[in-house]
C-alpha cells in the first residue's frame, strides 16, 4: 500500500506518512499535484459572477469557495492576503453584505483540510454526514464555475 500526499497536507500528515514508511507498513509515500485546467477571465467577467454568487452567501466564510475557483481554475495568487487584496480592489465600488477579509478565507481552510486541496480533490470527497460546512462551500464554487462557464 502506497500513501499519497497532496498539497494542503499539513506537516503532521506528512510526519504520519513518512514514519509510516520508516516502519514498514506502507511501501511508498508518492506526491501528487493535481493541475485544473486554466482558463482566462477578464477582471469584468470575474467580478460579475463574483457579484452574483455572494449575494448567495449564507456566512462570510464562503469566499473560501470563490479563493478555490479562482486559484484553481483563473490562476490567481495562492497567498491569501494577496487574493483578497485584489479582490477587494476588484469590487471596491460595489456593497457587499460579506466582505473578502483574510480570515473569511483562512478560518474554513484551517478547519477543514478538503478545502486546503485542489477543486479536482473536492470532487471525490465523500462528505461525512451531518457536515454542512464543505456542502456549503462545494455550491458556492459550482455556481461560481457555472457563471463563469467553467468545467470541471
Amino acid at each position: 500500500m502506497k500513501i499519497l500526499l497532496e498539497k494542503g497536507d499539513s506537516e503532521q500528515q506528512i510526519k504520519m506518512a513518512e514514519a509510516l514508511l520508516a516502519n514498514g507498513l506502507v511501501s511508498a509515500i508518492e506526491r501528487v499535484t493535481y493541475q485544473c485546467a486554466k482558463v482566462q477571465k477578464s477582471d469584468d467577467e470575474v467580478a460579475t459572477a463574483v457579484i452574483e454568487v455572494v449575494a448567495e452567501f449564507g456566512v462570510c466564510t464562503q469566499w473560501t469557495a470563490v479563493y478555490r475557483v479562482l486559484v484553481d481554475y483563473c490562476g490567481w495568487d495562492s497567498e491569501i492576503a494577496k487574493f483578497s487584496k485584489r479582490m477587494n480592489k476588484l469590487l471596491i465600488d460595489v456593497r457587499l453584505s460579506h466582505k473578502c477579509t483574510y480570515q473569511s478565507i483562512q478560518k474554513p481552510l484551517a478547519q477543514n483540510s478538503i478545502l486546503r486541496k485542489n477543486f479536482l480533490e473536492w470532487k471525490k470527497y465523500r462528505v461525512p454526514y451531518g457536515d454542512r460546512v464543505f456542502s456549503r462551500q462545494m455550491t458556492i464554487a459550482e455556481k461560481l464555475m457555472k457563471r463563469l462557464s467553467i468545467s470541471a
